[in-house]
């Protein structure tokens, strides 16, 4: 019985979600939850809008099933169906947007670093110090600055903490990384 009435009275549970005074009240409701939850997807902020908008689409929710009637089930399913959907629909845009369309190019998608254009990576090969010995120009906690042959380099240390004017040889290079022990 249960089932039959479901089943046959969707078209009048949507028609009268649309005559009822409640019911176009609680479509407005929807239509601006959506709207202000589609907003926040393509505008994030502090969330105003997206809380808001949820809150829209809960009182709309709300307002369903308080006003109850013969439809209320059906209606309910109507407008939770209608949230799913759209929710999704604006999710699914706004994330392709971020990867292709107007919203990766603005500030709000980050594509680059924060390097400056001209950087470049330090692509050089300390082998040639291998074995050098050198004095500290600055506290190692490990990482520290290390003057060999009148040459200042940014040198680590194996978690060994040296003292600033100790003198420590080159024990190991590892293209640009230079690790330095105390002699």
């Amino acid at each position: 019985m249960l089932q039959s009435m479901l089943l046959n009275n969707w078209s009048e549970a949507f028609v009268n979600l649309f005559t009822n005074n409640l019911g176009i009240v609680s479509i407005v409701c929807l239509a601006i939850g959506l709207v202000l939850c589609t907003i926040e997807c393509f505008i994030p902020g502090f969330g105003v809008c997206g809380i808001t908008g949820s809150l829209f689409c809960i009182a709309s929710v709300v307002i369903i099933l308080v006003t109850g009637g013969e439809y209320v089930v059906q209606q309910f399913l109507y407008i939770l169906g209608l949230i799913v959907i759209i929710m999704a629909t604006a999710i699914l845009i706004a994330v392709r947007s971020a990867r292709f369309g107007l919203l990766s190019k603005s500030s709000l998608v980050q594509n680059g670093t924060d390097l400056p254009k001209d950087f470049t990576q330090n692509d050089k090969n300390y082998a040639y110090l291998m074995g050098k010995v050198g004095t500290t120009s600055t506290v190692c906690k490990p990482i520290g600055k290390v003057t060999i042959e009148g040459q200042a380099y940014q040198v680590m240390t194996e978690g060994e903490y040296i003292e600033k004017n100790q003198e420590v040889y080159v024990a190991e290079v590892d293209g640009s990384s230079i690790v330095v022990k105390k002699r």
